[in-house]
């Protein structure tokens, strides 16, 4: 008797793990596909960054380097709101990507790795996702192919990646990498292997998730170069030196608001 209890009570927890979490996500994308229609409706997002313009055309600017705090506030969300929007047909991906990778981000949606510059900007941008449960956004990221293309919607803009081979994303790193754990769109790395989302001196996506399905093991990372023009920070955040403009592109709002008193 008690083992069969024990054995719907594991059942029961595999079905909440599959079916429940995933109820939760799309609750939250839900409402996160309201807010941020909401903004893309009162604010121009385009390829070009002209809604720094247009939000900051009758307000006054109150953070450094001249940045109104409703600009800020789009480009940079709080806690709980959606940071861009991510569209990959190739595996039929439509998700919101939360600010964080910590917990609480992941569960309602793909995360953006703080420390990451956006995308759209130089830099390499960085995005986790669960495969297994809270809606499994990143379940099909092992299918895709050079050449897939991943659009991205921000307060910064519209743009358009294209997905590379590992060769092509890594260079001679990729020697470091077993043979087998190399596929044509994607790599298989430790979780200690932080390499894969540093600086390569080009504007690129870079996605993440737990490999293989239901373990958390390995990194499954596919990487995706910008083919639409980049951010032109000094267009966007006027008054900051080189710097000061690379430092801002990777701060949460919390930081640029404490660095104004």
């Amino acid at each position: 008797m008690l083992c069969a209890l024990g054995a719907l009570g594991v059942l029961a927890f595999a079905a909440w793990e599959l079916w429940g979490t995933g109820r939760k996500e799309a609750a939250v994308q839900q409402e996160l596909r309201t807010a941020f229609e909401f903004v893309e409706g009162s604010t121009t997002t385009s390829s070009a960054p002209s809604a720094a313009d247009d939000v900051v055309a009758d307000v006054e600017p109150d953070l450094p380097g001249g940045i109104s705090a409703e600009l800020a506030r789009a480009r940079f969300p709080e806690d709980g709101d959606a940071l861009a929007r991510l569209e990959i047909p190739a595996i039929e991906l439509d998700k919101f990507v939360m600010r964080d990778v910590d917990r609480e981000s992941l569960q309602v949606g793909p995360g953006h790795y703080r420390g990451t510059p956006r995308p759209g900007f130089s830099g390499n941008s960085a995005i986790a996702g669960h495969r297994s449960t809270y809606g499994a956004p990143f379940k099909r990221v092992d299918e895709l192919a050079p050449g897939d293309a991943i659009t991205v919607h921000s307060a910064d803009g519209i743009f358009s990646f294209k997905v590379v081979s590992p060769a092509a994303a890594f260079g001679d790193r990729l020697d470091t990498i077993e043979p087998d754990k190399v596929s044509a769109g994607s790599v298989i790395v430790d979780p200690s292997d932080t390499w894969v989302v540093s600086d390569f001196g080009d504007a690129r996506l870079t996605l993440t998730a737990c490999h293989p399905e239901f373990t958390s093991r390995k990194r499954i990372v596919v990487v995706a170069e910008l083919v639409s023009e980049a951010v032109p920070l000094a267009a966007v955040f006027g008054g900051l030196d080189a710097d000061e403009l690379n430092e801002l592109v990777t701060e949460d709002l919390g930081v640029l608001e404490n660095s104004a008193s």
